[in-house]
């Protein structure tokens, strides 16, 4: 309390000058009596207290608490954003390589991803985003609930995306390439484009060449064959004015031609490019439409590729969970190091202003030993 410790060392500070003029005002008295004839066989009188009580009357006039900005509270709060971050990304990898070993669209990207570097670099990219909330003002809370949606904005770089219709999708793989392939109705593979692709722009847009071929009836396939020795079925399609190899698996086609197949397939692709998908009604969800669209949504696309953001999610709703184990451990170590300074008013035309319930009391005892104005009884005078 910054005042009340000034009033506290003011009042000692006064009483020990009064002990101090006082031993001077007994030792004029000392040598006076001690001059004379008479007084020189009278003691020297003296005054001894033996307890001061003291009450002070107060009032808060204000509160500031302030972060201690040492060197050590800073190594803790660094410390323990650096292990929160570390033991986020390790929990968001573990979970992100789970589900792309078992998610189709992200199968193709292996066993071995993430890598170990991957999480390290997720883990200092979200240290230092939640290091900078630390120094963006008072408001603790809004500042890390602004680091992370800044994390949100960042944290999509770190995941590779694949993109999706009702029959094709375009998907990662473990080159940093991606791959267009055929979608069945229960979501797994019926084919894949030979050649891989270096950029996903253009792996959408053979996709797309490829979905508005079969949709329209356009899809040519120029040539169907068997390749025993590497047991994959081929075709040799046209959409467009672009030619594309399709790969199959031999035992997918079983003994069925693979002309037949990719006949079939294609065939089968284009009935599902065009049904349209049907939004149900808002009143059968029961999830009213945003203001201003139509309560009965129009029909979905089934070509239009989405992106999928199955990695992304799993990766915020990580964040989300463990957001609030940071914010109270940051809190902890903030107000173990924290400062609370009041002000004061002793005055007593202020506190006379000042509502009875809002004046506080403090009252202190100080000992005789520590103010006694002479000599106490049974020592030796000086004189």
């Amino acid at each position: 309390m910054s005042q009340l410790n000034q009033i506290i060392a003011s009042i000692l500070s006064d009483i020990n000058e009064a002990k101090s003029k006082a031993d001077f005002a007994s030792r004029d008295l000392a040598q006076a009596y001690a001059s004379d004839e008479i007084l020189k066989y009278f003691p020297v009188p003296k005054i001894g207290i033996s307890n001061l009580e003291v009450e002070i009357k107060y009032a808060v006039e204000s509160v500031e608490e302030k972060p201690i900005e040492s060197s050590q509270s800073q190594q803790r709060l660094a410390d323990f954003i650096k292990n929160f971050s570390e033991n986020t990304a390790r929990e968001i990898r573990t979970s992100i390589a789970k589900e792309a070993l078992s998610n189709v669209l992200y199968k193709s990207l292996g066993s071995e991803y993430p890598s170990k570097s991957w999480e390290e670099n997720l883990s200092k990219n979200l240290q230092e985003s939640f290091t900078k909330s630390l120094s963006g003002g008072s408001d603790l809370n809004r500042n890390l609930a602004s680091a992370n949606d800044q994390i949100k904005k960042n944290i999509g770089e770190f995941f590779p995306v694949a993109f999706k219709s009702e029959s094709l999708a375009t998907i990662p793989i473990s080159t940093g390439e991606y791959q267009v392939v055929g979608l069945t109705k229960s979501g797994t593979f019926d084919f894949v484009v030979k050649d891989v692709f270096a950029d996903e722009k253009i792996a959408m847009n053979v996709a797309k060449s490829l979905s508005t071929a079969i949709s329209s009836n356009k899809l040519e396939i120029i040539e169907a064959k068997r390749d025993l020795g590497t047991k994959m079925d081929i075709a040799k399609v046209k959409a467009g004015n672009q030619e594309i190899i399709l790969e199959t698996e031999s035992k997918t086609v079983g003994t069925i031609q693979p002309k037949a197949f990719f006949e079939n397939t294609v065939k089968e692709k284009r009935a599902v490019l065009n049904t349209p998908i049907r939004t149900l009604p808002s009143w059968v969800l029961g999830n009213p439409a945003p203001v201003g669209t139509r309560p009965n949504a129009p029909v979905e696309k089934p070509e239009t590729l989405k992106e999928d953001v199955t990695l992304k999610s799993i990766s915020e709703s990580i964040l989300q969970k463990n957001l609030p184990d940071l914010r109270s451990g940051l809190d902890k170590i903030i107000n173990e190091t924290k400062t609370t300074t009041l002000k004061l008013s002793v005055e007593s035309d202020k506190l006379k202003q000042v509502k009875p319930e809002n004046v506080s009391t403090i009252k202190f005892t100080l000992v005789g030993n520590d103010f006694t104005m002479i000599q106490d009884e049974g020592q030796k005078s000086i004189l």
